[in-house]
């Protein structure tokens, strides 16, 4: 009987293993919630700078501030991000970006209302780095193929007062900057693109200009000025679900510890002769 009971015990232990079901994906020092669903999507601030024609870049930062719906996705730590991009096509109403490059950190959690955005994004580029995304082409619609961001919206006296801008993201698989293991989660390939091609990440964009940081100069409509904020969605599907390591080693060592158990028995019950 006692034998059953360890074949039952190491036979659920490998089934939770192998299905993952309720455990913690935590890569990178980050909690994406359960293993049971590949797909992750996270929540953001964002702050950025004013675009009023072509060859401009277009700077922003923001916090991300859930993942899979969770706040506390990584203790007293957070994700920030940096992007650029450069406008090309501006019109009074839409606005096509290329050359994106999206730089995420990770750090202890701090109030970005409380400085400028210049302090703001030297903070945020002192921390950890975490992962890297470039801009995706072939966005569809009426964007151009080369556009990799496309932003529209309604302007007055040279500034957006509401704009609205929708993207696609490619992890840096390069190893320049950040965490492999997030890299390679996160470059999941499962969204498509308007060629027949594969993104890993969507991003859509909300701004205005009625609230602003209160450190920042007064926006007067130049280019580069910080007269846009807002929030950020991010949308993908990760490549695998890793079985945590603190599981697996543990695991590994109940199955061994059976597995002599029981050649033990066998060799005590073996009939001699």
């Amino acid at each position: 009987m006692k034998n059953l009971s360890y074949l039952a015990f190491s036979a659920a232990l490998a089934a939770a293993m192998s299905s993952g079901g309720a455990s913690a994906m935590i890569v990178g020092g980050v909690d994406f919630g359960s293993t049971g669903s590949l797909s992750h999507i996270e929540t953001g601030t964002l702050a950025q700078t004013l675009i009023t024609g072509n060859g401009q870049t277009l700077t922003g930062y923001g916090e991300i501030t859930t993942i899979n719906g969770l706040t506390n996705y990584a203790g007293a730590d957070k994700l920030y991000y940096v992007f650029t991009y450069t406008s090309q096509n501006f019109s009074p109403s839409t606005v096509e970006f290329v050359d994106g490059v999206v730089k995420v950190y990770k750090g202890l959690e701090f109030n970005l209302s409380d400085q400028s955005s210049a302090q703001n994004l030297t903070d945020i580029q002192a921390l950890d780095p975490w992962v890297q995304f470039n801009g995706h082409a072939n966005l569809g619609g009426i964007a151009t193929p080369s556009a990799e961001l496309f932003a529209f919206g309604t302007l007055s006296g040279g500034v957006f007062l509401n704009v609205g801008g929708t993207g696609l993201l490619d992890v840096d698989t390069s190893g320049a900057f950040g965490l492999p293991s997030v890299a390679d989660l996160l470059d999941g390939n499962g969204i498509p693109d308007n060629a027949g091609g594969l993104a890993d990440l969507t991003v859509g964009t909300i701004s205005t200009n009625l609230a602003l940081n209160q450190n920042d100069p007064a926006c007067t409509g130049a280019a580069g000025e910080w007269c846009l904020a807002g929030s950020g969605n991010f949308q993908g599907i990760a490549a695998a679900v890793p079985i945590p390591a603190t599981l697996l080693l543990f695991g590994s060592g109940i199955l061994s510890t059976l597995g002599l158990g029981l050649r033990s028995r066998r060799v005590r019950l073996a009939p001699h002769g």
